[in-house]
């Protein structure tokens, strides 16, 4: 296990401590509780009480029971500490991992044909109902009801065969999806080499800006199509997989914001690029857009490349349900981007720790099973890892901190689900109006 998130919490804390306060000379004097001991308490956090939570953490920093007595942080003095810290440390730690991740290590993550394959999504989540949040947040007063809970909007680049997540945003749902996806790109090219990943999108994000972009980069992409996204230049196709000539009339360069695009699309009349129709199971007919020749990648190819999108509803449903990302510890806008780049850290940190157990299952002769896989329960392994953190952080001795992710992974490896590749027949899903039924208990 190669740990790199964590590595790179406790690098940051050590030599790039003063990147990340906010008010000039905060933590400078030597207390009793530091830096280093709110960014362990913010990542550990389990969602109690702030009582109860410092209280867990401060049992497990002092053995002797009468120095944990003498212990006097208030939950107030804890809230306004918390506001010193920059977001960005949590966002820089996984950035800085994931770069070495997929620098380094690129040969141990699964790829389409030499082709990191990535998706970009948003979602919305639900946050504080307070006058300060949705003051911050740009939420509009007039129509929100007092009882409903207002929305932040967040958008993920995530891996589709890896599951890590590349770069993330939480932004006011005023922001449009598809500049958030220009930021990922951007600030994924400082990390991979685009050159050799496809990029896949829904049907909300296909635009000349985008594309351009994208072909700036050298990257590939696959975008799905609204019906009536180039219905014009579709019309004209012959057959369900095509070369077509996107024109950049002037109604397409006038959308474009970023300003060197826009010059780009000036000096250009048209895009290049491949259409292709695909059926589906359902009957209904596919339209995917792609610069990907049909050498490298089929019209089935490209199908089942899109299919993978569903990976980031996948993490979505991680993040919301087994993190409990929604589950914000204040209420002010620099709590909230907190949290959300601490769970986006503590996601990452879980598929590492996923993918690793995963690996040593497959290796087993015991789960060798030609008609199943088995694989670590999510849930089970996210709330122990959680329940572990700040006994890991804490821990005096390399050694022990070993000991503390064997545990970690033994438990995970005991608590495996077996995974159906084909399922003989299709069920439709049913709800629940239950928000914890007993069968999906909390984690922590």
């Amino acid at each position: 296990m190669r740990n790199l998130f964590f590595n790179y919490v406790e690098d940051l804390m050590h030599y790039g401590k003063e990147n990340y306060v906010l008010v000039e000379n905060k933590f400078s004097k030597k207390y009793k509780t530091g830096f280093k001991d709110y960014i362990f308490y913010i990542i550990g956090n389990r969602g109690k009480t702030s009582v109860l939570e410092l209280d867990d953490y401060f049992r497990i920093k002092y053995n002797d029971i009468k120095e944990r007595i003498c212990m006097s942080v208030s939950k107030q003095n804890l809230s306004k500490q918390k506001t010193f810290i920059d977001p960005l440390f949590f966002k820089d730690a996984s950035f800085l991992a994931v770069k070495d991740l997929y620098s380094i290590y690129k040969k141990d993550l699964e790829k389409f044909k030499d082709y990191f394959v990535f998706n970009i999504d948003g979602s919305q989540v639900n946050i504080p109902n307070t006058p300060q949040t949705r003051a911050e947040f740009d939420v509009d007063l007039n129509s929100l009801k007092k009882k409903e809970s207002p929305k932040a909007r967040i958008s993920v680049m995530s891996d589709a065969k890896n599951e890590f997540i590349i770069d993330s945003s939480i932004s006011n749902m005023t922001v449009g999806e598809s500049v958030l996806a220009f930021e990922h790109i951007e600030k994924a090219a400082e990390l991979i080499d685009l050159t050799k990943s496809i990029i896949v999108f829904d049907r909300y994000y296909a635009s000349a800006e985008l594309i351009l972009q994208l072909l700036e980069k050298e990257s590939h992409f696959i975008f799905r199509l609204k019906s009536d996204t180039y219905k014009k230049e579709r019309n004209k196709m012959k057959t369900n997989d095509e070369w077509i000539d996107v024109n950049l009339n002037k109604n397409r360069r006038q959308n474009i914001k970023n300003k060197e695009l826009k010059a780009k699309a000036e000096e250009l009349d048209y895009l290049h690029i491949r259409i292709v129709n695909v059926l589906l199971k359902t009957g209904e007919t596919e339209t995917l857009l792609t610069n990907l020749p049909a050498k490298t990648a089929s019209a089935e190819e490209l199908k089942e490349l899109y299919g993978e999108k569903w990976q980031i509803e996948k993490g979505y449903d991680i993040l919301k349900n087994k993190i409990h990302l929604e589950n914000f510890s204040g209420k002010r806008r620099t709590i909230i981007e907190k949290d959300f780049y601490t769970h986006i850290l503590m996601y990452n940190i879980l598929i590492e720790y996923k993918t690793e157990c995963n690996k040593e299952l497959r290796q087993n002769p015991k789960y060798k099973d030609h008609k199943c896989e088995y694989k670590v329960n999510v849930n089970i392994l996210a709330g122990k890892l959680k329940s572990s953190l700040y006994e890991m952080f804490l821990s005096d001795t390399k050694e022990e901190r070993k000991l503390i992710k064997e545990e970690i992974q033994k438990i995970a490896k005991k608590n495996t689900i077996k995974v159906k590749e084909k399922p003989p027949n299709k069920h439709n899903k049913k709800t629940t109006p239950k928000k914890y039924p007993y069968n999906n208990r909390k984690n922590f």
